[in-house]
């Protein structure tokens, strides 16, 4: 026959046991609740927050390929406040591969010049080509920025006979390309935005003149090219 005392103890171990259980199931449901976040913020969020290329806001681009450099040249509809770069150069800050306007107020033509060895500019044979992003907001990429992939064509047709000597500072690209991309580094490549392809050293980008998904081609100077449905406006 139990006496009190070991009634007590039984009690006492009982109340201790279920406190415990009771323990173990909040910790293990504060577990489950923390993974649980983890796998929402490790999930992939991609198609969800998808920031598309955009050329609102934008006059013109403008693309000169020296012998060996890309001179850029954005027009704004109205007064910039943001950053201009080259993709890979934001966190470094530094010209000539980063810009943004001097004046408070912002400015509508930036321009940026930099050398083909400069910017993380890529080469492929005798073409060159490199990113532009312009950033609305200084620290953010955010709906509504643009980013610009340039172009500049050195390659020579077969038929044209080249000179070995040659130097690089008299060459003339054969070519020159802007295309509308992504500003999000992540964002897939492979998609086709719109495009304008020059057969000379220098190409304008103008929004008004562009079509999603095709590839205005421009002849000379005075001869513009663009898509069937697309009248001339005035510049």
């Amino acid at each position: 026959m139990l006496n009190i005392r070991n009634v007590i103890i039984l009690l006492f171990s009982c109340h201790l046991l279920l406190a415990v259980d009771a323990g173990n199931k909040q910790k293990q449901q504060q577990q489950q609740q923390q993974q649980g976040n983890q796998e929402i913020w490790e999930q992939d969020l991609s198609d969800t927050f998808k920031i598309e290329g955009s050329d609102q806001g934008i006059q013109k681009v403008n693309l000169k390929c020296g012998a060996n450099s890309m001179n850029v040249v954005l027009e704004t509809e109205k007064p910039f406040t943001g950053v201009m770069y080259t993709r890979g150069s934001f966190y470094k800050q530094t010209p000539p591969c980063f810009m943004k306007p001097t004046a408070v107020q912002g400015a509508r033509t930036l321009e940026m010049n930099f050398q083909l060895d400069q910017c993380q500019t890529l080469k492929d044979g005798d073409l060159y080509s490199n990113i532009v992003v312009i950033q609305n907001d200084p620290e953010l990429i955010t709906p509504g920025d643009s980013a610009f992939s340039l172009e500049c064509d050195f390659r020579q047709p077969r038929s044209l006979d080249v000179e070995a000597s040659m130097q690089a500072r008299d060459r003339v690209a054969t070519g020159s390309k802007i295309t509308l991309t992504s500003p999000d580094p992540s964002a897939p490549t492979d998609t086709l935005h719109n495009s304008v392809f020059s057969s000379s050293d220098t190409v304008e980008y103008i929004p008004k003149f562009s079509k999603p998904n095709e590839t205005i081609r421009l002849g000379t100077v005075e001869e513009v090219t663009l898509p069937v449905g697309h009248e001339r406006d005035e510049l």
